[in-house]
Protein backbone atom coordinates (compact mmCIF):
# COMPACT_ATOMS: atom_id res chain seq x y z
CA UNK A 1 0.00 0.00 0.00
CA UNK A 2 1.32 3.35 -1.02
CA UNK A 3 0.42 7.32 -0.87
CA UNK A 4 1.35 9.48 -3.64
CA UNK A 5 2.07 12.45 -2.63
CA UNK A 6 2.48 16.19 -5.31
CA UNK A 7 3.47 18.51 -2.77
CA UNK A 8 1.76 21.86 -3.29
CA UNK A 9 3.26 25.16 -1.15
CA UNK A 10 3.53 23.07 2.03
CA UNK A 11 6.25 20.64 2.10
CA UNK A 12 6.03 17.22 1.46
CA UNK A 13 8.07 16.02 4.46
CA UNK A 14 5.15 17.62 6.77
CA UNK A 15 2.70 15.67 4.90
CA UNK A 16 4.63 12.62 5.12
CA UNK A 17 5.19 12.90 8.54
CA UNK A 18 1.74 13.31 9.70
CA UNK A 19 0.21 9.76 7.46
CA UNK A 20 3.78 7.85 8.73
CA UNK A 21 2.08 8.18 12.42
CA UNK A 22 -1.02 7.39 11.13
CA UNK A 23 -0.36 4.80 9.18
CA UNK A 24 2.99 2.79 9.91
CA UNK A 25 2.30 0.31 7.07
CA UNK A 26 1.90 3.07 4.54
CA UNK A 27 4.61 4.19 2.04
CA UNK A 28 4.55 7.58 1.24
CA UNK A 29 6.08 8.48 -2.44
CA UNK A 30 6.75 12.01 -3.80
CA UNK A 31 5.57 12.65 -7.29
CA UNK A 32 7.67 12.02 -9.76
CA UNK A 33 8.94 8.89 -8.10
CA UNK A 34 5.92 6.75 -8.69
CA UNK A 35 7.97 3.65 -8.43
CA UNK A 36 5.58 0.54 -8.73
CA UNK A 37 2.02 2.24 -9.70
CA UNK A 38 0.07 -1.13 -8.73
CA UNK A 39 1.23 -0.30 -5.29
CA UNK A 40 -0.51 3.00 -5.09
CA UNK A 41 -3.32 3.42 -3.99
CA UNK A 42 -4.03 6.77 -2.71
CA UNK A 43 -3.08 10.11 -4.36
CA UNK A 44 -2.84 13.62 -2.54
CA UNK A 45 -2.24 16.72 -4.61
CA UNK A 46 -4.41 19.08 -6.51
CA UNK A 47 -3.49 17.79 -10.40
CA UNK A 48 -1.04 15.20 -12.24
CA UNK A 49 0.07 15.40 -15.91
CA UNK A 50 -2.66 14.40 -18.14
CA UNK A 51 -3.27 10.64 -18.31
CA UNK A 52 -1.16 9.99 -15.37
CA UNK A 53 -4.51 8.81 -13.30
CA UNK A 54 -4.95 5.78 -16.05
CA UNK A 55 -1.77 4.21 -14.94
CA UNK A 56 -2.81 3.79 -11.64
CA UNK A 57 -4.68 0.51 -11.78
CA UNK A 58 -5.06 -0.09 -8.02
CA UNK A 59 -6.34 3.60 -7.28
CA UNK A 60 -9.30 4.18 -4.49
CA UNK A 61 -9.27 7.28 -3.12
CA UNK A 62 -7.92 10.79 -4.48
CA UNK A 63 -7.76 13.89 -1.71
CA UNK A 64 -6.95 17.65 -2.94
CA UNK A 65 -4.99 19.56 -0.75
CA UNK A 66 -6.78 22.86 -1.53
CA UNK A 67 -10.63 23.72 -1.18
CA UNK A 68 -10.71 24.10 -5.10
CA UNK A 69 -10.77 20.56 -7.08
CA UNK A 70 -10.50 22.13 -10.79
CA UNK A 71 -6.90 20.74 -11.10
CA UNK A 72 -8.19 17.28 -10.39
CA UNK A 73 -11.98 17.49 -12.60
CA UNK A 74 -10.29 18.69 -15.92
CA UNK A 75 -8.16 15.41 -16.00
CA UNK A 76 -10.56 12.72 -18.29
CA UNK A 77 -7.74 9.98 -17.29
CA UNK A 78 -9.05 10.18 -13.13
CA UNK A 79 -11.79 7.43 -13.72
CA UNK A 80 -15.53 8.48 -12.39
CA UNK A 81 -15.68 5.78 -9.48
CA UNK A 82 -12.82 6.91 -8.21
CA UNK A 83 -14.05 9.24 -4.72
CA UNK A 84 -12.52 12.42 -4.53
CA UNK A 85 -12.54 14.86 -1.12
CA UNK A 86 -11.33 18.43 -0.90
CA UNK A 87 -9.29 19.77 1.95
CA UNK A 88 -12.33 21.47 4.83
CA UNK A 89 -9.31 21.36 7.37
CA UNK A 90 -10.37 23.91 10.48
CA UNK A 91 -7.31 25.32 10.12
CA UNK A 92 -8.22 26.38 6.73
CA UNK A 93 -12.00 27.50 7.91
CA UNK A 94 -10.39 29.39 10.84
CA UNK A 95 -7.93 31.57 8.51
CA UNK A 96 -10.92 32.15 5.82
CA UNK A 97 -12.74 33.74 8.53
CA UNK A 98 -10.38 35.80 10.07
CA UNK A 99 -9.93 37.04 6.61
CA UNK A 100 -13.49 37.81 5.75
CA UNK A 101 -13.84 39.55 9.58
CA UNK A 102 -10.98 41.68 9.39
CA UNK A 103 -12.48 43.04 6.21
CA UNK A 104 -16.34 43.37 6.77
CA UNK A 105 -15.14 45.61 10.02
CA UNK A 106 -12.49 46.91 8.71
CA UNK A 107 -15.69 48.43 6.14
CA UNK A 108 -18.55 48.76 8.60
CA UNK A 109 -15.95 50.83 11.39
CA UNK A 110 -14.75 52.65 8.97
CA UNK A 111 -10.63 52.01 9.87
CA UNK A 112 -9.82 53.08 6.14
CA UNK A 113 -10.99 56.44 7.29
CA UNK A 114 -9.15 56.35 10.33
CA UNK A 115 -5.69 55.38 8.54
CA UNK A 116 -6.32 58.82 7.06
CA UNK A 117 -7.20 60.70 9.44
CA UNK A 118 -4.26 59.78 11.59
CA UNK A 119 -1.78 60.85 8.46
CA UNK A 120 -3.68 64.37 8.81
CA UNK A 121 -3.90 64.21 12.71
CA UNK A 122 -7.12 64.49 12.82
CA UNK A 123 -9.09 63.76 16.11
CA UNK A 124 -12.64 62.88 14.94
CA UNK A 125 -15.33 60.06 16.13
CA UNK A 126 -16.73 58.40 12.99
CA UNK A 127 -20.76 57.03 13.34
CA UNK A 128 -21.12 53.87 12.24
CA UNK A 129 -24.08 51.64 12.02
CA UNK A 130 -25.17 49.02 14.43
CA UNK A 131 -23.68 45.80 13.53
CA UNK A 132 -27.51 44.20 14.09
CA UNK A 133 -28.87 47.24 11.51
CA UNK A 134 -25.80 46.10 8.72
CA UNK A 135 -27.20 42.63 6.50
CA UNK A 136 -24.52 40.29 5.87
CA UNK A 137 -24.93 38.06 2.91
CA UNK A 138 -22.90 34.96 2.55
CA UNK A 139 -22.60 33.29 -0.99
CA UNK A 140 -21.93 29.49 -0.53
CA UNK A 141 -22.31 28.13 3.18
CA UNK A 142 -20.52 24.74 3.32
CA UNK A 143 -17.42 24.40 5.73
CA UNK A 144 -16.05 27.68 4.98
CA UNK A 145 -18.87 30.33 4.25
CA UNK A 146 -20.84 28.13 7.37
CA UNK A 147 -18.08 28.80 9.72
CA UNK A 148 -18.15 32.89 8.75
CA UNK A 149 -21.74 32.63 8.81
CA UNK A 150 -21.20 31.57 12.48
CA UNK A 151 -18.78 34.00 13.21
CA UNK A 152 -20.52 37.16 11.97
CA UNK A 153 -23.71 36.37 14.11
CA UNK A 154 -21.73 35.96 16.95
CA UNK A 155 -20.50 39.50 16.68
CA UNK A 156 -24.54 40.03 16.32
CA UNK A 157 -24.44 41.14 12.64
CA UNK A 158 -28.09 40.56 10.64
CA UNK A 159 -26.43 37.61 8.53
CA UNK A 160 -28.16 35.50 5.81
CA UNK A 161 -26.48 32.72 3.32
CA UNK A 162 -27.36 31.58 -0.25
CA UNK A 163 -26.79 27.95 -1.85
CA UNK A 164 -27.86 25.85 -4.04
CA UNK A 165 -30.33 24.11 -1.80
CA UNK A 166 -31.32 25.57 1.91
CA UNK A 167 -29.56 25.38 4.78
CA UNK A 168 -29.78 24.87 8.26
CA UNK A 169 -27.52 27.43 10.49
CA UNK A 170 -28.75 29.29 13.68
CA UNK A 171 -29.33 32.95 13.44
CA UNK A 172 -28.62 32.95 9.54
CA UNK A 173 -31.61 33.48 7.00
CA UNK A 174 -31.60 30.91 4.03
CA UNK A 175 -32.09 31.75 0.75
CA UNK A 176 -30.69 29.11 -2.41
CA UNK A 177 -31.63 28.18 -5.78
CA UNK A 178 -32.08 30.70 -8.94
CA UNK A 179 -35.11 31.87 -7.65
CA UNK A 180 -33.59 33.48 -4.21
CA UNK A 181 -31.21 35.37 -5.29
CA UNK A 182 -32.52 38.48 -6.15
CA UNK A 183 -33.78 38.68 -2.49
CA UNK A 184 -30.77 37.62 -1.17
CA UNK A 185 -28.81 40.23 -2.93
CA UNK A 186 -31.48 42.88 -2.26
CA UNK A 187 -30.91 42.76 1.29
CA UNK A 188 -26.58 42.29 1.22
CA UNK A 189 -25.31 45.79 2.46
CA UNK A 190 -22.53 43.46 2.69
CA UNK A 191 -22.08 40.68 -0.05
CA UNK A 192 -19.40 37.90 0.95
CA UNK A 193 -18.29 35.43 -1.81
CA UNK A 194 -17.17 32.17 -0.64
CA UNK A 195 -18.36 30.30 -4.01
CA UNK A 196 -16.29 27.10 -5.79
CA UNK A 197 -15.15 27.59 -9.28
CA UNK A 198 -18.15 25.71 -11.42
CA UNK A 199 -19.82 26.37 -14.46
CA UNK A 200 -22.88 27.72 -13.03
CA UNK A 201 -21.00 30.24 -10.86
CA UNK A 202 -19.10 31.20 -14.30
CA UNK A 203 -19.47 35.22 -13.88
CA UNK A 204 -22.46 34.94 -11.45
CA UNK A 205 -21.75 38.36 -10.21
CA UNK A 206 -21.89 40.39 -13.19
CA UNK A 207 -23.80 43.93 -14.22
CA UNK A 208 -27.54 42.74 -13.64
CA UNK A 209 -26.48 41.09 -10.22
CA UNK A 210 -24.18 43.89 -8.86
CA UNK A 211 -27.15 46.00 -9.85
CA UNK A 212 -29.15 44.36 -7.59
CA UNK A 213 -27.60 45.14 -4.37
CA UNK A 214 -28.38 47.73 -2.54
CA UNK A 215 -26.35 51.50 -3.43
CA UNK A 216 -23.71 51.78 -1.26
CA UNK A 217 -22.90 47.79 -0.78
CA UNK A 218 -19.40 46.53 -0.48
CA UNK A 219 -18.53 43.29 -2.28
CA UNK A 220 -16.00 41.22 -0.68
CA UNK A 221 -14.76 37.76 -2.91
CA UNK A 222 -12.32 34.75 -1.20
CA UNK A 223 -13.65 32.41 -3.32
CA UNK A 224 -12.93 32.15 -6.94
CA UNK A 225 -12.41 35.34 -9.56
CA UNK A 226 -14.53 33.34 -11.87
CA UNK A 227 -17.35 34.42 -10.09
CA UNK A 228 -17.10 37.93 -10.82
CA UNK A 229 -17.46 40.09 -14.44
CA UNK A 230 -14.35 42.22 -13.48
CA UNK A 231 -15.39 45.00 -16.71
CA UNK A 232 -19.08 45.09 -14.18
CA UNK A 233 -17.58 45.17 -10.92
CA UNK A 234 -15.44 48.02 -11.90
CA UNK A 235 -18.73 49.41 -13.56
CA UNK A 236 -20.17 49.44 -10.87
CA UNK A 237 -17.14 50.95 -8.08
CA UNK A 238 -16.94 53.89 -10.89
CA UNK A 239 -20.57 54.92 -10.82
CA UNK A 240 -20.79 54.94 -6.72
CA UNK A 241 -23.21 52.05 -6.70
CA UNK A 242 -20.96 49.99 -4.96
CA UNK A 243 -19.11 51.76 -2.10
CA UNK A 244 -15.88 49.50 -2.03
CA UNK A 245 -14.76 46.04 -2.47
CA UNK A 246 -12.06 43.80 -1.27
CA UNK A 247 -10.68 40.58 -3.60
CA UNK A 248 -8.46 37.84 -2.88
CA UNK A 249 -9.36 36.14 -6.13
CA UNK A 250 -9.09 37.18 -9.85
CA UNK A 251 -9.89 35.90 -13.24
CA UNK A 252 -6.16 35.80 -14.15
CA UNK A 253 -3.73 35.31 -11.44
CA UNK A 254 -0.93 36.73 -10.35
CA UNK A 255 -3.03 39.98 -11.22
CA UNK A 256 -1.56 41.34 -14.30
CA UNK A 257 0.19 44.60 -13.28
CA UNK A 258 -1.70 46.68 -16.04
CA UNK A 259 -5.01 45.58 -14.29
CA UNK A 260 -6.93 48.55 -12.95
CA UNK A 261 -8.11 46.95 -9.68
CA UNK A 262 -4.61 47.27 -8.56
CA UNK A 263 -4.79 51.38 -8.68
CA UNK A 264 -8.65 51.53 -7.92
CA UNK A 265 -9.08 53.88 -4.59
CA UNK A 266 -12.07 51.80 -3.77
CA UNK A 267 -10.51 48.26 -3.80
CA UNK A 268 -8.19 46.67 -1.03
CA UNK A 269 -6.53 43.07 -2.83
CA UNK A 270 -4.64 40.55 -1.30
CA UNK A 271 -3.08 37.59 -3.89
CA UNK A 272 -4.90 34.74 -3.12
CA UNK A 273 -3.94 34.60 0.72
CA UNK A 274 -7.27 34.21 2.56
CA UNK A 275 -7.41 30.47 3.22
CA UNK A 276 -3.74 28.79 4.59
CA UNK A 277 -3.95 25.86 5.90
CA UNK A 278 -0.80 23.43 7.17
CA UNK A 279 -0.68 19.63 6.84
CA UNK A 280 -0.58 18.70 10.25
CA UNK A 281 -4.45 19.86 10.01
CA UNK A 282 -5.02 19.22 6.06
CA UNK A 283 -4.04 15.22 6.75
CA UNK A 284 -6.53 14.95 9.30
CA UNK A 285 -9.86 15.20 6.89
CA UNK A 286 -7.37 12.37 4.59
CA UNK A 287 -6.17 10.17 7.68
CA UNK A 288 -9.91 9.84 8.20
CA UNK A 289 -10.76 9.34 4.04
CA UNK A 290 -8.25 6.39 4.20
CA UNK A 291 -9.21 4.74 7.22
CA UNK A 292 -12.89 4.28 5.81
CA UNK A 293 -11.62 2.88 2.68
CA UNK A 294 -9.62 0.36 4.34
CA UNK A 295 -12.49 -0.69 6.56
CA UNK A 296 -15.18 -0.31 3.32
CA UNK A 297 -17.23 2.18 5.07
CA UNK A 298 -18.62 4.66 2.95
CA UNK A 299 -17.16 7.92 2.74
CA UNK A 300 -18.92 11.22 2.73
CA UNK A 301 -18.48 14.35 1.79
CA UNK A 302 -17.54 13.80 -1.43
CA UNK A 303 -16.51 15.24 -4.04
CA UNK A 304 -20.39 15.73 -6.90
CA UNK A 305 -18.39 15.82 -10.31
CA UNK A 306 -21.56 17.19 -11.81
CA UNK A 307 -21.38 19.99 -9.75
CA UNK A 308 -17.82 20.79 -9.40
CA UNK A 309 -17.08 20.88 -5.91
Amino acid sequence: MALLIKAGREAPENWIRAFNAAFPDMECRVWPEVGKREEIEYFLGNELPEGEFAKLPNLKLVAGTRVGVEGLLKDASLPRHIPIIRNTDRQRAATMTGWVLYHVIRHHRRFAEFAANQQARKWEHLQFTAPEKLRIGIMGLGNLGGTVARSLTALMYDVAGWSRSPKKIAGVESFAGAEGLPAFLARSDVLVSILPKTPATNDLMNAERFAQLPKGAYFINCGRGTTVDEPALLAALDSGHLSGAALDVYKVEPLPADHPFWGHPKVAMTPHYSCTGSASYGAEGVIEAIRKVRAGETLTNTVDRKEGY
